[in-house]
């Protein structure tokens, strides 16, 4: 396996000498490394924004945010959709389309808003479909994920695309049945589902994310794909190589190179991207069954610039206390980083002790404990 990291990295490098691909430049990290930690300061690096959510009682939601827009959130709460204004927080619209009807889903499980198109797109893998609604909430058309295929990580892509991965790899895992020779990445076609490209990524053998221990079955998921601007980030758990899929020409660029680790394993996931810092986490292929936890994970930072790897911890500044930031969990890479739930109730005591200052501290000010989420955007400075 380290043969073969170290002649992708070689490939990457010829690649990146005689081809105009874009490339942030080849990064290689060691799993068998425990790396320094580093504080970070998130206002040093990045612009950033707060919104509060409208509360009222069409517009209440448990936080779980599914999209970023320069126009609008969108979260879903109890399989409504709600689409608040991306700029002031105010409430917009609740589509509610759950039912086992043609123009229906059961569960939005993605949500992929196209502000370009004026749509929206919920990934239904329970009854393996997607439905395309219009942001008003009518229904345009459906299609289903086919026979062979159920597609979580569903992400937009282009105008014209979708990229998603085929979670029937893991239901194969555990059958034995893995074939390592064809592709559970594909370029979608966002007007009827059909495949336009399959994106394969060679390994040897599959990793899978599961434990079983003492007779308990733990599983864990892996991000396989992550936006990068215009392109998208495209990992399976058991290469040893991430891939940079190019919205230019479709083609696999190697962007960044794991040494592999074996005791424990450990898987790796891309977070928010910048300029400088590449933020990712590690994720340790372990169950301890006495508390019932497993797959232990910890964050890391690549500096780009330095090509120097630590443990981060990036603290938000306009918190007295230390206040530390997600930077994996909701990335957007592009004209929006990243961002992050900031729930009503812990600003309300953090305000109450003194802890949050400058704009936070007069947006909390102005919450109670029932009052819907702040969401922060973070985006990088130019």
């Amino acid at each position: 396996m380290r043969k073969m990291a170290l002649w992708m990295m070689a490939a990457a490098l010829f690649a990146a000498c005689h081809s105009n691909d874009k490339t942030d430049g080849l990064m290689t990290i060691d799993l068998n490394q425990y790396y320094p930690e580093k504080e970070l300061t998130l206002q040093d690096f990045m612009e950033v924004e707060y919104v509060p959510l409208e509360s009222t009682d069409q517009f209440i939601t448990s936080a779980n945010i599914k999209a970023v827009g320069e126009k609008y959130f969108v979260l879903v709460s109890d399989k409504k959709i709600l689409l608040f204004d991306r700029k002031t927080g105010k409430g917009i619209r609740v589509i509610e389309r759950i039912g086992q009807g043609a123009e229906e889903y059961t569960l939005a499980y993605n949500v992929i808003l196209d502000e370009e198109n004026n749509e929206l797109f919920v990934n239904d893998p329970i009854i393996k479909k997607i439905c395309v609604y219009d942001l008003e909430g009518k229904f345009k058309r459906s299609f289903s994920h086919g026979e062979t295929h159920e597609y979580v990580d569903v992400t937009d892509f282009d105008n014209d695309f979708l990229i998603c991965y085929d979670e029937t790899i893991f239901m194969q895992a555990e059958k034995g049945e893995i074939d390592n020779t064809r592709a559970y990445h594909f370029m979608l076609s966002k007007q009827d589902g059909n495949i336009e490209k399959e994106i394969f990524v060679p390994y040897e053998k599959y990793n899978v994310p599961m434990l079983q221990v003492d007779g308990i079955t733990s599983l864990t998921f892996v991000q396989t794909v992550v936006p990068l601007e215009r392109d998208m980030l495209i990992i399976q758990n058991s290469s040893d190589t991430i891939y940079r899929f190019t919205s230019e020409n479709h083609q696999m660029v190697p962007y960044l190179v794991k040494i592999p680790s074996s005791d424990p394993e450990r898987m790796i996931t891309i977070g928010t991207v910048t300029s400088q810092y590449c933020f990712f986490h590690t994720i340790d292929k372990t169950f301890n069954p006495k508390n019932g936890r497993g797959f232990p994970h910890r964050e890391y930072v690549y500096d780009k610039q330095t090509n120097e790897i630590n443990m981060s911890v990036v603290l938000n500044a306009d918190f007295t206390s230390k206040q530390q930031v997600d930077m994996v969990n909701f990335v957007q890479n592009g004209k929006i980083s990243c961002a992050q739930v900031l729930q009503a109730h812990k600003l309300v005591e953090a305000y109450e002790k003194g802890e949050i200052k400058g704009k936070l501290k007069e947006i909390a000010s102005q919450l109670n404990e029932d009052s819907n989420p702040v969401i922060m955007v973070m985006s990088e400075k130019p």
